[in-house]
C-alpha cells in the first residue's frame, strides 16, 4: 500500500504540472508552439502533400479574408490579442487552404489536431 500511493499521487500530479506549465507559458511560447506543430505535421507529410500545401497557401494569400487576418495579427494591441488573432488566422488560413484544394483535408485536420493539443 506504501507503493501504491505514491504512484497514485504522481498520476494525478503530472497531468497537474503540464497544465500548468501550458497555462503559464509566455504568448511569445504559444504561438511558437502552433508554428512548431504545423511544422512538425508539414515536415511528415510526402513531397506531393509538401507541394499541394505550398500551392494552395500561395493561391489564398490574395483572399481578402487572410489579409485581413494577417493585418488583425500584426495590428493586436496586446501579446494577448495577438495570440487571439493568431489562433482565428490559423483557422481561417486552413479553412481557406481546404477550400482551394479539398484533396488537402486529412493533412488539415492533422495540422487543427496537433495545434489544438498546443493551445488547450
Amino acid at each position: 500500500m506504501k507503493l501504491f500511493l505514491p504512484r497514485l499521487l504522481l498520476i494525478f500530479l503530472i497531468p497537474l504540472a503540464c497544465e500548468l506549465q501550458a497555462q503559464t507559458q509566455s504568448p511569445e511560447q504559444t504561438l511558437a508552439a502552433m508554428d512548431k506543430s504545423r511544422e512538425q505535421v508539414i515536415s511528415q507529410l510526402s513531397f506531393s502533400d509538401k507541394m499541394k500545401m505550398r500551392s494552395a497557401m500561395g493561391a489564398i494569400q490574395s483572399n481578402p479574408q487572410f489579409i485581413t487576418a494577417n493585418n488583425a495579427v500584426t495590428n493586436a494591441p496586446t501579446p494577448e490579442a495577438q495570440i487571439q488573432a493568431r489562433r482565428a488566422f490559423a483557422k481561417l488560413k486552413l479553412d481557406l487552404i481546404v477550400k482551394q484544394d479539398p484533396i488537402l483535408k486529412g493533412v488539415v485536420e492533422k495540422i487543427r489536431t496537433a495545434q489544438a493539443a498546443v493551445l488547450k
